[in-house]
């Protein structure tokens, strides 16, 4: 019953449309009221929110948000798919009331801090956590969140900077990890954030150098839940990602079960060295559908990329239901794809679920979208 439920419900939330949100928003609830109330589980729920990031962490006590989406454009309305889902989650998660244990912002790119207003509104938001910075895309609604915060208590919300993290271990304190459950306590550690010095990372993009571009000053989180475990990259790019892996050089810290692809596919969102490193068992892009041309789709940014795909495919052991699609190899440019290893993506299936057990043992739940040839 329950994997038949969430399974309907990730079908109903596949699509990004604001016609189609407005269609199933009664069966969404519908559906919710038909699920499990297994409480026990660590629930990662990719949000399909277009071109965006928005991670629901589900715990047996509590919920962690990390970013907000996403794409806003004729078809798809990523405020709307967010709050609809929230809504749905915690209709379903009474016991929560409408409360977001940790709220967490990976950095200021709009299409990670869009629902920032959204969220702060219409749900109790008890801690939160980004990079310091307000400058970007999205610096307007991170901006939003530091205001929220001067509002309230010391201990509500921390900056995360690489200055603060004292070694390879990370930084957790009661902000990062405010939760506290009986059974299985999750444990959250921030193992990058804000550079305050530039490192002297070499190149020029856009006209920025990597300091200058926000994506690598990305929180970037390992969670564990007793032997499961994930890390949680953000937009983070090659220029950082190497210094976080010399970081942790002889230290297991990187390898992790579950790895949010970080900068939705890009080329230069994850290198071999880096998957090598963390041996996931399961690998999840969150972008939008290569169908969708829009200004700022993944169609538009070419994500996610062969090369990406490929790699990780190749680092992966663990295996899914094979799926035709379709892999990114220059903006506005794909070819097909076969997929067979544990590699996810919400532009092909929607929002995925991933339940996870305190031994360890997942399983992966997609909305069954069709495949995209």
């Amino acid at each position: 019953m329950f994997r038949v439920s969430l399974m309907l419900l990730a079908l109903l939330l596949a699509s990004c449309s604001p016609v189609a949100q407005q269609q199933v928003a009664q069966q969404i609830a519908d559906t919710e009221n038909q699920l499990s109330p297994r409480n026990d589980l660590w629930r990662i729920h990719f949000i399909d929110i277009g071109q965006g990031l928005a991670v629901l962490h589900e715990f047996p006590c509590g919920a962690v948000l990390i970013d907000t989406g996403g794409e806003q454009d004729s078809s798809c309305d990523s405020d709307r798919a967010l709050t609809q889902y929230l809504d749905a989650f915690f209709a379903r998660r009474k016991d929560l009331q409408n409360t977001l244990s940790l709220l967490v912002l990976t950095h200021p790119h709009i299409d990670h801090t869009r629902g920032v207003p959204k969220v702060l509104e219409r749900y109790k938001v008890l801690h939160a956590i980004d990079d310091g910075m307000d400058q970007g895309s999205g610096g307007a609604p991170q901006g939003e969140l530091h205001s929220w915060a001067a509002g309230k208590p010391a201990g509500t919300y921390y900056a995360v900077e690489l200055k603060n993290i004292p070694d390879a271990n990370g930084l957790t304190n009661d902000v990062i990890d405010p939760l506290r459950c009986q059974d299985i306590d999750p444990k959250i550690r921030a193992l990058w954030g804000h550079v305050d010095q530039d490192p002297g990372w070499p190149g020029l993009s856009y006209g920025k150098t990597p300091f200058q571009n926000a994506n690598n000053h990305s929180v970037v989180l390992r969670i564990d839940f007793g032997k499961a475990s994930g890390l949680f990259t953000g937009d983070l790019e090659e220029p950082a990602i190497k210094d976080l892996l010399r970081r942790s050089a002889g230290n297991p810290i990187l390898d992790v079960d579950v790895y949010q692809v970080g900068h939705h596919g890009s080329i230069n969102g994850t290198t071999p060295e880096f998957v090598q490193a963390m041996s996931p068992q399961i690998a999840v892009f969150s972008a939008s559908s290569a169908s969708r041309h829009e200004e700022w789709s993944g169609w538009q940014h070419g994500h996610p990329r062969k090369e990406i795909v490929a790699m990780l495919q190749a680092g992966i052991e663990r295996r899914r239901r094979p799926i035709d699609v379709l892999v990114g190899v220059h903006k506005q440019t794909f070819v097909p794809g076969h997929i067979d290893k544990a590699v996810y993506s919400t532009g092909w299936d929607g929002a995925v679920v991933i339940e996870a057990q305190a031994d360890g043992r997942m399983r992966v739940v997609t909305s069954g979208r069709k495949s995209e040839k």
